[in-house]
């Protein structure tokens, strides 16, 4: 059966105390923020080129 992570562990708060409860590596979250920033980032240069060469073209 399913268990909630950090159901029955006695941390105030939950979030992450759930986290750590889990045996989730901080380092982790970090590096996956991290790339998820950089490919956000990379779409909007990317969508900003698009939108601008295609105003040019129409022009």
């Amino acid at each position: 059966m399913y268990k909630v992570p950090g159901a029955g562990v006695g941390v105030a708060g939950g979030g992450v105390g759930a986290l750590a409860a889990t045996g989730a590596d901080v380092g982790w979250w970090l590096a996956v923020g991290v790339i998820l920033v950089v490919l956000g980032t990379i779409a909007v240069i990317a969508g900003y080129r698009r939108t601008k060469r295609l105003g040019k073209v129409g022009s």
